[in-house]
């Protein structure tokens, strides 16, 4: 499933692996492309299998005015060995019927790597809230019991993040299916969230370190969203240093891709109206 590039090897003992899902609004592979700029990762090499759907396009991280002729594809992989870190950017949803097929061949490579923990970014529908979610954060996590081992009380009382409630109260829809799942993962309830809930399901199952990080929000102009999820990440991984001053300032730290600038298009003509 992964290609290597030939400066790279497969051996990633002792780094972390950030995923993003593909979901509701890509705040997950907003936030990807937001740690791939600022971080200025390094290709690794790719992720190729049937499962995701093809693509090839220009390079979305090269400078303004600078043409190196570099293109990406579907699925690649960065890394920073320095920081210990490789970040996987997914362009593309997953083929209809492989979902299953792709979480497996993606356990296999996790576990072949030696990832010490992953971390799934993802999103969830804001209409499908319950009462109580309608206010405060909206940003949640989930942890398997083999990272809530590592971590013990750091991302809930350290961090004062605020675990994904469990549809288990007669106000919420009902969950079809809980037999089959893991005890940590019955009551998981991410509607629009990709591949994040069965994922959970998998590595709850095969005893792997994995958080999901998680934001309530709608389709629209998900940049703030993004924004939110790489500084909630940053707070816990300290993978920037963010500025007194930019934070007063209203500036972010992050670095914004050029490929951004085409996001929503072109820009309309005025004249027209």
């Amino acid at each position: 499933m992964f290609i290597s590039a030939a400066s790279s090897s497969n051996d990633w003992s002792g780094f972390t692996l950030i995923l993003p899902a593909v979901s509701v609004g890509n705040v997950a592979q907003l936030a990807s492309d937001l740690l791939i700029s600022t971080l200025e990762l390094t290709k690794a090499g790719y992720l190729h299998d049937a499962s995701i759907l093809p693509l090839c396009g220009n390079d979305p991280f090269g400078r303004s005015g600078v043409t190196e002729g570099r293109l990406v594809t579907s699925a690649e992989v960065y890394e920073s060995k320095q920081r210990k870190l490789v970040v996987v950017q997914q362009r593309t949803p997953l083929v209809k019927g492989k979902q299953a097929d792709f979480r497996r061949k993606l356990l296999a490579w996790i576990k072949d790597a030696k990832f010490s923990r992953v971390i799934l970014l993802t999103s969830s529908q804001s209409h499908e809230r319950t009462d109580a979610q309608l206010t405060g954060s909206q940003f949640r996590y989930l942890t398997t019991p083999k990272l809530d081992d590592q971590l013990g009380t750091v991302l809930s009382e350290q961090l004062h993040w605020k675990r994904l409630e469990k549809r288990e109260n007669q106000w919420a829809p009902p969950l079809a299916n809980e037999e089959g799942r893991p005890e940590c993962a019955r009551g998981i309830y991410i509607p629009g969230g990709g591949i994040a809930k069965k994922f959970f399901d998998d590595c709850c199952t095969q005893d792997i370190p994995l958080a999901i990080l998680l934001l309530f929000c709608s389709e629209g102009d998900n940049i703030p969203d993004a924004l939110s999820m790489v500084t909630h990440l940053n707070h816990w991984q300290q993978l920037i240093q963010e500025p007194e001053s930019t934070q007063s300032e209203g500036r972010s730290p992050w670095r914004i891709p050029s490929s951004w600038s085409m996001l929503y298009g072109p820009q309309f003509d005025p004249s027209i109206y």
